[in-house]
């Protein structure tokens, strides 16, 4: 068996309650102890392996790391708080590695681990030689985990999305390929705000009435957003009133849509909100031809269009979609 025998000392911390730094074969015996005091509760989510840090010793490397999180005052215990392994370190113009952890009976739930984490990432994203360099890092949560998820966001994580069927995990099912929670920093965010609002990127689109509300409905779906029906809700005021308070936006259907001046007032900029429409409407604006049913591909290239316009990257072309 070959030990990674590389310079690890400048990838370690010391917090006031903690300290990190990367696991050694002194470690093995404690790990062991660590893993089988919490097993029934990390089994909840993660898989359980008492001897899987010899596995991850054999692989370090400045695009694997596993970091130690150990208690300052062990308290008459195996004192490894957690584990923490920067993984999937993809180098060049991405620089980014994933995140996987898990705290250790009888800290967990102390603070500790979380102290451990942001010392963890702060490692990961400081420069070579004394950090690993990296400009990104995630975090996967599988929906339901409160506990690590609420730690990420207190951390200043941001939740990117779900990524459906990621890994292939036990659970009361029996063994099945889990959804997981995609959390997620950058450089430029840390140290990260605690709990920071997520700001989704915001767009408004308008369908003129000549459509069907069908395909208003469709067009939401596929960009994520809420479909605001003026038949739902005729008054223009209120209208505008539920667009201005959507953190994502909405595809707004009607035969009264708003102004140019009410969208700014909704907080839009009037040049990136999308006018859909089977006559010409004013620009920018999307000309959809009807004589031909208006299907997933046709509607999949509509909703492409309107969040080019709403970054400001669309392709002037006038024609119909």
């Amino acid at each position: 068996m070959s030990w990674w025998s590389g310079p690890t000392t400048q990838l370690a911390a010391q917090g006031s309650r903690v300290r990190v730094a990367p696991a050694t074969t002194a470690d093995v015996p404690a790990y062991r102890e660590a893993v089988r005091l919490s097993k029934q509760r990390i089994g909840q989510w993660n898989p359980v392996n008492a001897a899987d840090l010899e596995w991850h010793l054999t692989r370090q490397s400045p695009e694997h790391r596993t970091f130690l999180i150990h208690a300052v005052d062990p308290a008459g215990s195996h004192g490894i708080v957690g584990k923490v392994n920067v993984t999937n370190v993809v180098r060049g113009r991405f620089d980014s590695g994933t995140l996987g952890y898990d705290a250790y009976d009888p800290y967990a739930g102390h603070g500790l681990f979380g102290e451990g984490l942001r010392l963890v990432v702060g490692l990961a994203l400081t420069p070579m030689p004394d950090g690993m360099g990296l400009h990104r890092v995630e975090a996967n949560v599988r929906p339901g985990n409160e506990r690590s998820a609420g730690l990420l966001r207190s951390l200043g994580f941001r939740r990117e999305g779900t990524v459906r069927r990621m890994l292939r995990l036990d659970g009361p099912d029996g063994q099945a390929w889990r959804d997981h929670d995609m959390h997620a920093l950058t450089i430029e965010e840390w140290p990260g705000s605690p709990y920071a609002p997520h700001q989704p990127h915001r767009l408004a689109v308008l369908v003129d009435a000549g459509l069907e509300a069908e395909f208003a409905y469709r067009l939401a779906q596929e960009l994520g957003v809420p479909l605001l029906d003026q038949q739902v809700i005729p008054q223009a005021a209120a209208l505008l009133s539920v667009l201005a308070s959507s953190p994502v936006g909405a595809v707004l259907w009607g035969a009264q849509l708003p102004s140019l001046d009410d969208l700014g007032a909704a907080g839009f900029d009037p040049a990136c909100v999308t006018w859909i429409s089977d006559q010409p409407a004013p620009s920018p604006s999307v000309l959809v031809d009807t004589d031909r049913p208006i299907d997933a591909r046709r509607t999949t290239a509509i909703a492409l269009r309107c969040k080019a316009i709403a970054v400001g990257t669309q392709d002037l072309h006038p024609e119909r979609l």
